[in-house]
C-alpha cells in the first residue's frame, strides 16, 4: 500500500515537472468527470420526468373517479327523490302504464328546462309483463339493492343508478336515472384536459340504429369514436396512433410525445364486462400544462449545468 502511495507520488511530481503534460493530464480529467457528471445528470432528469408523467396519470385517473363518484351522489339523488312521489308509487302499485308514462315525461321535461339534457329519469314496474327488462334492472326488482354503473342502452353510453321502490316492504318498481358517459366531459374541459371515450366495437349491436349511424367511426381496430362529441383533433391524432400505441392504452400506461401526453383508464359495465377506454391527458402546446413545465424544468437545469462546464473548461484553458 505504501509502494503505492509513493508510486503516485512520484507520477504527480514527474507530471508537475513536465506543465504541458500536466496540464492536459488535468484537462482529459476534468472533462472526464463533466462529462460523467452531465450523463448522471440527464439521466436523473429523465427519471425525475418518468416519476411526474407516473404521478400525473395516477391524477387524471383520480380525477376522472372523483367525477365519476359525484355523478353517483347525484343520480342517487334524482332517483331518491323521484322514489318518494306518491302519483308514481301508486302508479306503479297498480301498474298503470300510462300514468307511469305521464310522470316520467313530466319530470323528464322538467329537466330539459333546467338544460339537463343529458340527464333522465325512467320507472319499470314489477308486474309490467308487457316490457322485456334488461338483467340490471331485473337484479334491482330482485335483490331490493340499488345499482350504479355504466350501461351501453339503446340510445347510448350512461351512467345508470337503479332504485328499488318499495311499499310496505314490496319491491313494486325501479327507477332509473341516467347521464351521458360524455356528461362529464365539460369538467375536462374546463381544466383545459383531454377526455376521450373509446367504445369497443363489441357493444356496438346494443346501441340502436339511430344512435349509431353518422355518430360512430371506427378508431383503431377494436374501438369506436363519437365523432359528434369529440374534436377532430384529438380523434385523428388517436387514430393515427399505430396499434402497439394503442394497446399501450390499454394497459393504462402514458404516451407522451410532442403533440400529446395521453394516459387511459379501461371501463366495465355494470356488469363487469369491458366496454371500452377512457382517454386522459393534455395538448402539450398548452403554456400552463404541467408537461411544458416538466420541459422547461429540464432544460434549466441542462443549460445551468452547460454553462458551469463551460465556464470550468474556460477557466482551465
Amino acid at each position: 500500500m505504501f509502494g503505492f502511495i509513493k508510486m503516485l507520488n512520484n507520477l504527480m511530481t514527474k507530471l508537475k515537472q513536465n506543465k504541458r503534460l500536466w496540464f492536459t493530464s488535468i484537462f482529459v480529467v476534468a472533462c472526464a468527470g463533466i462529462s460523467l457528471a452531465l450523463l448522471m445528470l440527464i439521466s436523473i432528469t429523465d427519471s425525475i420526468s418518468k416519476e411526474v408523467y407516473v404521478s400525473q396519470t395516477k391524477n387524471f385517473v383520480e380525477t376522472y373517479k372523483d367525477l365519476v363518484k359525484l355523478q353517483e351522489i347525484k343520480l342517487h339523488d334524482v332517483s331518491l327523490l323521484a322514489s318518494y312521489d306518491e302519483a308514481i308509487i301508486q302508479a306503479l302499485g297498480n301498474n298503470n302504464l300510462e300514468s307511469i308514462k305521464k310522470i316520467e315525461n313530466n319530470i323528464n321535461a322538467k329537466l330539459n328546462q333546467k338544460n339537463i339534457n343529458t340527464l333522465s329519469v325512467a320507472f319499470y314496474s314489477t308486474q309490467n309483463n308487457t316490457e322485456k327488462l334488461r338483467s340490471s334492472v331485473v337484479s334491482a326488482l330482485q335483490t331490493k339493492n340499488s345499482i350504479f354503473g355504466i350501461e351501453v342502452l339503446f340510445d347510448g353510453v350512461f351512467y345508470v343508478y337503479l332504485l328499488p321502490i318499495i311499499k310496505d316492504n314490496v319491491v313494486v318498481g325501479v327507477v332509473e336515472a341516467k347521464d351521458s358517459i360524455y356528461s362529464i366531459k365539460d369538467s375536462f374541459d374546463r381544466r383545459s384536459k383531454e377526455f376521450t371515450f373509446l367504445l369497443d366495437k363489441k357493444m356496438l349491436p346494443f346501441l340502436s340504429l339511430k344512435n349509431r349511424d353518422g355518430i360512430y367511426s371506427d378508431i383503431g381496430k377494436n374501438h369506436l369514436v363519437n365523432i359528434k362529441i369529440h374534436n377532430n383533433k384529438i380523434v385523428s391524432y388517436i387514430a393515427n396512433l399505430d396499434g402497439k400505441f394503442i394497446e399501450d392504452l390499454a394497459r393504462e400506461n402514458y404516451i407522451s410525445d410532442k403533440e400529446y401526453f395521453l394516459n387511459s383508464t379501461i371501463i366495465r359495465d355494470v356488469n363487469g364486462v369491458d366496454i371500452g377506454l377512457i382517454v386522459l391527458g393534455e395538448s402539450i402546446s398548452q403554456e400552463s400544462g404541467f408537461i411544458n413545465m416538466v420541459e422547461k424544468m429540464a432544460n434549466q437545469v441542462v443549460m445551468i449545468t452547460l454553462g458551469l462546464i463551460v465556464s470550468l473548461l474556460l477557466f482551465l484553458l
